[in-house]
């Protein structure tokens, strides 16, 4: 493969072939984060991959979805012998303005998507447009891409609490990712709103089948297991980046939601 199509997560748009070259010279089997997008698509046999604490098998013809600071593993069982497929990354600003974002990586799904047999052939090809690009960052590409992303999509199993055909859910998880840390209690994402606490957990509910409360308990907990397992931070110091006013406060939090105390937890992990 030209080395310009070779992953890059500081560019806009990358991506790299899963084959027996790339296998022994780009790929790496510790725990990822970043800040762009990233789709895995399996073309042959299949690939154990991890996506925040949980792993999934995808096999032939299926395709994973990994949102920005999520943690991402792949693992090494099979992988260097069998598994063939492609890995992308980009960014929103890489592809035309639509909502495609939204709907493709809503936050009430499963990040594994079934892609028919039939349909395979064509983002094959697709793929191969823009892997004849000269330059794979150009509207051509972007415009190829997007169809890709557009197959996927219409392949995604039906929802019926898709959250975007809400614009305020929309609008309550990115609130929910920017302000978390330091906005624990409800109140503060009803005023935002201006509508009361009792009317924005009707729509949680409705949309996402989940209070407002555990929306921002969920997103904490996600975030306290990241860097309890990845990051090199002591107990104190990830309670503090929490927002918490005291260990002690962060330690019963924690040990609440996730049936472990932080250092049960991340001694769990150094283990496995």
């Amino acid at each position: 493969m030209n080395k310009k199509n070779i992953l890059n997560k500081n560019k806009s748009f990358s991506f790299v072939k899963i084959d027996l070259e790339s296998k022994r010279d780009f790929f790496t089997f510790s725990p990822q984060q970043h800040e762009l997008y990233e789709i895995v698509y399996i073309t042959k046999n299949q690939l154990k991959y991890k996506i925040d604490f949980q792993e999934f098998v995808l096999e032939k013809n299926t395709i994973s979805l990994v949102k920005p600071w999520q943690i991402h593993q792949l693992l090494k069982d099979g992988f260097l012998e069998d598994c063939e497929g492609y890995i992308f990354h980009f960014s929103k600003e890489f592809l035309p303005p639509n909502s495609i974002i939204n709907e493709l990586f809503e936050e009430n799904s499963l990040p594994v998507i079934k892609i028919p047999h039939s349909i395979s052939e064509n983002l094959i090809n697709l793929i191969l447009m823009i892997e004849k690009e000269e330059d794979i960052h150009n509207r051509i590409s972007s415009h190829l891409f997007c169809s890709i992303l557009e197959y996927i999509l219409k392949f995604k199993e039906p929802d019926a609490n898709l959250y975007y055909k809400n614009e305020r859910i929309y609008t309550l998880i990115k609130l929910i990712d920017d302000n978390y840390k330091i906005e624990k209690n409800t109140q503060f994402y009803a005023n935002y709103f201006g509508i009361t606490t009792k009317r924005l957990n009707e729509l949680t509910k409705q949309y996402l089948n989940k209070t407002l409360l555990s929306l921002i308990i969920d997103r904490n907990i996600i975030e306290i297991k990241r860097q309890l397992s990845y990051s090199n931070s002591s107990i104190k110091e990830i309670s503090e980046n929490m927002g918490f006013n005291s260990t002690s406060h962060f330690s019963k939090f924690f040990k609440k939601y996730s049936s472990y105390t932080p250092s049960e937890f991340k001694a769990l992990k150094t283990k496995s």
